[in-house]
């Protein structure tokens, strides 16, 4: 085993270590590394997880201020100009970006209104304002740089901007039959405002952000590179990553409050699953969307809805719509189970596996809410009186509470209950205890 005093490089040597390196432990595996001194477009990874510690992006402040300050003018021409416009038998009908809250606000779904709005207006905007405020921070000091950094953090899951394009591209598919459509400008424009957003979520360091608003404290206990945290009585601030004794309840640099490990983890996720898999099946068993067309209604659920898709030959579309609404949430629902189980059973084999499957699935069950998104954007196109309309079906809000549950339910569940078992178990293999350095590697 490593010496406290001591790291064991590639070559099997042992090396004194450099007092000023910087300490980061992982929050998905929680092992204890020095982070490498980075270049810009270099990355560091967690040695034994794959996890992203952090990263560097040249000129960090100028670059995301523009980016940021270039998407928030995008979302203002997105507001200001026609959207989108259709025409069917001799009637058009336009649509701004604003109508599609607005509409579900007149039609008597105000609960799904207000999410739409804050899922692609409401929290993109404030990210937008956060970063531009956060950099500009770091030259002339501003105040609440704290609070508003941890507010960033905590709304980006909730940004879901890209998944509203995707939406979009799938409405179009299905409208393409019953009209003729045109863009307006602010369909371009918020195209730009789409790509510039998520770039300015790529070139941001949050380590380097953090370390620029308050220093990172040192723990005031001796720490060794290639153990775990927890055997060493450290803990990460889920906030702003800085180390924190364990005994410590609150983060001496953001004061958030730090956890070990997640309080009642495994009984809170268990909870939320439990729930996102009961609502699952009202979802599909009763309408997402009704259509109104010469006095008849028509109600279509998200497997008639994908059905239709597929007997139109929209198979690609068919196919992602299935792939959102059906597959990934129940693999979400499942997979969750699943790391509960292993918590639960102590299974001391594949962490590294099963934590690769939970950020996956953590990342991608957001996009499951790209039928919600859908269903309100032809709500506010689709408006032609009797000739035809499109309404929301009681299975929307549902659906969207599922979607937004098992994103709660990954918040809930601690990646590093799957490698407290064996994470300090001794090895006779010596290149097993190398893991005080990050892999780092070059940004694509």
């Amino acid at each position: 085993m490593v010496s406290p005093d001591y790291q064991l490089l590639d070559d099997g040597a042992l090396q004194q270590p450099d007092s000023d390196s910087e300490l980061v432990l992982c929050r998905y595996c929680d092992l204890l590394q020095q982070l490498p001194e980075l270049q810009p477009g270099q990355e560091a990874h967690c040695s034994q997880c794959g996890h992203q510690l952090d990263s560097r992006h040249p000129q960090p402040i100028l670059r995301p201020v523009l980016f940021a300050s270039s998407a928030l003018f995008m979302l203002v021409l997105t507001n200001l100009f026609p959207f989108i416009s259709m025409r069917a038998a001799g009637t058009q009908q336009q649509m701004s970006f604003l109508d599609t809250s607005s509409v579900l606000f007149a039609v008597h779904h105000p609960a799904l209104a207000v999410l739409v709005w804050l899922f692609i207006q409401a929290i993109p905007a404030f990210c937008m304002l956060a970063v531009i405020y956060l950099k500009l921070g770091m030259i002339w000091r501003l105040p609440a740089r704290m609070w508003m950094a941890r507010v960033l953090f905590m709304l980006k899951p909730w940004s879901m901007v890209d998944i509203f394009l995707i939406g979009l591209l799938v409405s179009f598919v299905k409208l393409a039959s019953h009209g003729d459509l045109a863009l307006g400008l602010s369909f371009w424009a918020f195209c730009l405002f789409c790509l510039l957003h998520l770039r300015t979520f790529q070139v941001i360091d949050r380590r380097e952000m953090w370390a620029r608003i308050a220093p990172n404290p040192k723990p005031l206990l001796q720490a060794t590179p290639g153990l775990s945290g927890k055997s060493q009585q450290l803990k990460v601030c889920g906030c702003c990553t800085a180390l924190v004794p364990w005994s410590q309840k609150q983060c001496s640099r953001c004061g958030d409050r730090v956890h070990g490990r997640l309080p009642s983890s495994i009984q809170k996720t268990l909870a939320l699953t439990s729930t996102a898999a009961i609502l699952y099946l009202p979802a599909n068993i009763y309408p997402i969307m009704i259509t109104v067309s010469m006095g008849q209604e028509t109600h279509s659920t998200i497997v008639s809805g994908i059905r239709l898709l597929w007997q139109d030959g929209a198979y690609p579309v068919a196919v992602i719509i299935a792939l959102a609404s059906v597959v990934i949430p129940v693999v979400k629902i499942l997979v969750l189970y699943w790391l509960c189980f292993l918590v639960m059973q102590g299974q001391s084999l594949r962490q590294r596996g099963s934590t690769l499957v939970f950020r996956w699935v953590d990342w991608i069950g957001r996009w499951s809410m790209v039928d919600v998104l859908v269903v309100a954007i032809l709500a506010a196109l689709v408006r032609f009186e009797l000739l035809m309309s499109v309404y929301p079906g009681p299975a929307a809000f549902t659906f969207a509470a599922v979607v937004i549950i098992t994103m709660l339910a990954a918040l809930s569940f601690d990646p590093r209950l799957l490698w407290d078992a064996t994470l300090n178990k001794p090895s006779s293999d010596p290149s097993k205890h190398n893991q005080d350095s990050p892999l780092m590697e070059q940004q694509t």
